[in-house]
């Protein structure tokens, strides 16, 4: 380390909590007789010799969790300073963490874990206290237990030891409130979430949240404040794009609520046209199962997209409501969209299939049928894989939120807004090597998404615009990710937890690229499969 940088770094040692330097002098006596200060003697020697630069954080169990730090050489203390604490790495093994986990894996019963939690939480000591605060909350929350998520959130002690760092315990915090009609604790949350990421995506949603409900805890309310409510609503939504430099929306029904299925792209912010010309053509696949209600807000979305070259392959997978007539509208009223149709249903990733072997884009992506995306997704994806000729695919982000355009997750990381693998836009290079979707009934998005990394290299899927969501995704109560032996939290253990592995290491051992192609309709499957994913 450069003299420059042994100061930067001493400078920052002094500065974080997570270096003790009493603790550190009280611990080794020799850095008395060194002559250098404890964060000096630290960096210089300390480190490299495997000592602890205070009680709460560990530097070889660091570098041991997290692989990555010891690959850029980087010291784990100022790692976990500078670029950790907000990523939301652990400094040290936690028994509220290792709680956590068993909690959501559902290795012991809630019931035991939540006890655990309780009494890590009551102990006060940080960071235990605060983490096992957290914990409980979004777990809490993840149930729909909104007041005990508050509860636990009220309790969680704070300090410069509290973890986490990044800014979920204060969204959940908001939100937690707000849901429970605590508004008064939901606005002192949202004021310090203001404070410390007044910027942040994720903070004008929660801002939009807290004003809807306003409205619903106070219907008295006079119908002008409601209708101020509404506008400050959608001027929250649309400050957080603007400010990335993308267009806002409006309202499709000026006479009807602020929604999910009303939101309409402002022509006035459209572009020449000039870029569409330019563009390659992109093919989008939907399909579509029983979707009448929600197909006409995504199939509006697409016909909205900007500065794009464009095919819609709508595939009906033997739909028995009004899908079809839904499709054959737009068919009929604009000629890039197209319809094919499934003799019997097979599944969402058997309908994207055939779509994916009809197409003809040089980059070809997905839709689900009950999502909105913004008028520039496309057109950013694009260009994030044409300045990017590394890239095989991209992605965007998207955010959760019920039709009335309440924002949230269904568990709390670090924010709301996160990585959208269903948004995968992939030159036509990556179908021709490693072929079609595996046909089960969930995970294959995430299966893709893994095998063009393992097949091309880790920085050959890039992202757009990270925690900007380009797609609003509609919750649902009977979705696959919402019920059953699918449900997402099958992912720490279950179903999909155990098809992630068995994809994983197909993807490991292959030598090359060719390795992973995968039929349209293999003779054998490649990897076992859970028998609740099966079609």
């Amino acid at each position: 380390m450069s003299e420059r940088l042994m100061i930067w770094g001493e400078d920052k040692l002094e500065q974080s909590p997570w270096f003790d330097a009493d603790w550190y002098r009280g611990q080794y006596p020799d850095v008395a007789w060194s002559g250098m200060s404890p964060e000096e003697h630290y960096l210089r020697l300390g480190e490299s010799w495997g000592r602890c630069p205070g009680p709460h954080f560990d530097p070889e169990w660091y570098l041991a969790q997290y692989p990555d730090v010891a690959q850029v050489g980087m010291s784990p203390l100022l790692h976990f300073i500078i670029h950790g604490e907000t990523e939301g790495r652990l400094p040290c093994e936690l028994q509220a963490q290792a709680w956590d986990v068993a909690l959501w894996a559902q290795q012991v019963s809630a019931a035991t874990c939540l006890q655990a939690l309780e009494a890590l939480q009551n102990s006060g000591s940080l960071p235990e206290a605060s983490l096992a605060g957290f914990a409980m909350a979004r777990w809490h929350a993840g149930q729909g237990d909104w007041q005990a998520a508050g509860d636990c959130l009220a309790r969680r002690p704070a300090g410069e030891l509290a973890l986490p760092r990044h800014v979920g315990p204060l969204l959940l915090a908001v939100e937690a409130f707000g849901r429970s009609g605590q508004l008064a604790m939901a606005w002192q949350a949202m004021s310090a979430l203001q404070r410390r990421a007044a910027a942040l995506v994720d903070t004008h949603l929660a801002v939009s949240n807290l004003l809807a409900w306003l409205g619903e805890y106070l219907p008295e309310a006079p119908a002008s404040l409601q209708f101020e409510w509404q506008q400050q609503r959608l001027a929250w939504i649309n400050a957080a794009w603007r400010q990335h430099g993308l267009g806002t929306i409006g309202l499709a029904n000026t006479a009807h609520a602020l929604g999910l299925d009303n939101l309409h792209g402002h022509a006035a912010s459209r572009g020449s046209g000039r870029e569409s010309q330019a563009s390659p053509l992109v093919s989008v696949i939907v399909p579509v199962y029983n979707a009448a209600d929600t197909l006409p807000t995504a199939l509006r979305s697409l016909a909205e997209q900007r500065d794009v070259a464009l095919e819609v392959i709508v595939i009906d997978d033997a739909s028995d409501d009004a899908s079809a007539s839904v499709v054959d509208a737009f068919a009929e009223r604009d000629a890039r969209f197209r319809v094919l149709r499934q003799p019997v249903n097979q599944g969402a990733y058997a309908a994207r299939n055939r779509g994916v072997a009809e197409a003809r884009g040089d980059m070809i992506t997905v839709h689900d049928s009950d999502d909105w995306s913004h008028p520039e997704k496309l057109a950013t994806q694009v260009r994030g894989l044409m300045r990017h000729p590394e890239w095989m695919a991209c992605c965007s982000h998207w955010v959760r939120t019920s039709p009335a355009l309440i924002f949230s997750c269904w568990r709390m990381e670090q924010g709301w807004s996160y990585r959208n693998v269903s948004s995968l836009m992939f030159r036509r290079r990556v179908f021709e090597t490693l072929g079609y979707w595996d046909e089960v009934r969930a995970e294959a998005d995430t299966e893709y998404y893994y095998r063009i990394r393992a097949a091309f290299g880790i920085q050959s899927v890039g992202e757009v615009l990270p925690g900007v969501p380009l797609s609003f995704g509609r919750q649902a109560e009977d979705s696959l990710t919402s019920v059953g032996r699918t449900h997402l939290v099958t992912q720490f253990h279950g179903a999909r937890a155990d098809y992630r592995r068995a994809s994983q290491s197909w993807h490991a051992q292959a030598r090359d690229p060719a390795d992973l192609f995968l039929p349209r309709k293999p003779e054998q499957r490649p990897f076992e499969v859970p028998a609740v994913l099966l079609p």
